[in-house]
């Protein structure tokens, strides 16, 4: 297995670390090869190797493709064939990698390549003349979009409301707003890797969709919630927060909280 990525490193990409759709004869660089939609899937391979073995062998190979991203070319880039199908793809795979190991500059064209290729409605009749009717592109964007909320969900969802969240030391911090007074719930994600598939580790794309910030469902641990702008806080169970914290906002007021790990009260 060395052996193979080793030689997909020496011939199997472009002058980025890129890597191309088809091995060459000999080292590159290949950059007039064509490249391939999954090169991110195929260092997803790379990514449980290491992690397999727990080496970082390959790390710096896939960081320093994921920081050549933001160069020109690959705006609006035809990673494969000419379709928003290999978008999604592309900026699939990358997501899986970010989760790993995080690229600003990585991160910047996937936001970039989702928001001008994959959300943007203009074409009202793409729907029904791509691949598989949208569905990479729908899934992608849902990935997507729960690296920028931590894997955190509202419920119920509804037209003007705002939800993000951002690392912030060891929990995150998280801004919701309504256009109009909302009450409802927001729901935190669990270790699935474990809890659903039984899995000791949480191996790259084998488990779905990247666990950006997850709480332990139980009694046992605990998580502090600070509203920021009332300086107010509480200690919370992490089976709380995985069937949802109940949340209230003003129209038009936002909401900031910060949501970390707690030991147990004295």
């Amino acid at each position: 297995m060395k052996y193979m990525f080793d030689q997909i490193l020496l011939r199997g990409t472009n002058s980025d670390g890129i890597i191309v759709r088809n091995l060459q004869d000999g080292p590159g660089p290949h950059d007039n090869v064509t490249t391939g939609d999954g090169w991110g899937y195929d260092y997803v391979g790379f990514l449980d190797y290491d992690l397999a073995l727990g080496t970082q062998r390959y790390r710096e190979p896939i960081r320093r493709a994921m920081s050549n991203l933001l160069k020109p070319r690959y705006e609006r880039f035809n990673w494969d064939h000419g379709s928003r199908d290999n978008v999604a793809d592309s900026v699939e795979g990358g997501l899986y990698l970010l989760y790993r190991i995080p690229v600003t500059e990585a991160f910047v064209w996937a936001d970039r390549e989702i928001a001008t290729l994959l959300v943007d409605h203009s074409d009202a009749g793409r729907l029904w003349g791509v691949h598989k009717l949208e569905a990479n592109t729908v899934r992608t964007v849902l990935i997507h979009t729960m690296l920028h909320t931590r894997n955190t969900i509202a419920r119920p969802w509804r037209q003007g409301l705002q939800l993000g969240a951002a690392p912030c030391n060891d929990g995150i911090c998280i801004f919701m707003k309504s256009d109009s007074p909302y009450e409802g719930l927001l729901q935190f994600d669990i270790p699935r890797h474990r809890i659903y598939f039984g899995f000791e580790k949480d191996w790259p794309r084998m488990n779905a969709v990247p666990e950006w910030f997850t709480v332990e469902p139980d009694e046992s641990h605990l998580y502090s919630v600070e509203d920021i702008d009332t300086g107010r806080a509480k200690i919370v169970s992490g089976k709380l927060l995985s069937e949802g914290l109940a949340v209230s906002i003003e129209s038009g007021k936002p909401l900031r909280l910060t949501v970390t790990p707690s030991s147990a009260p004295d």
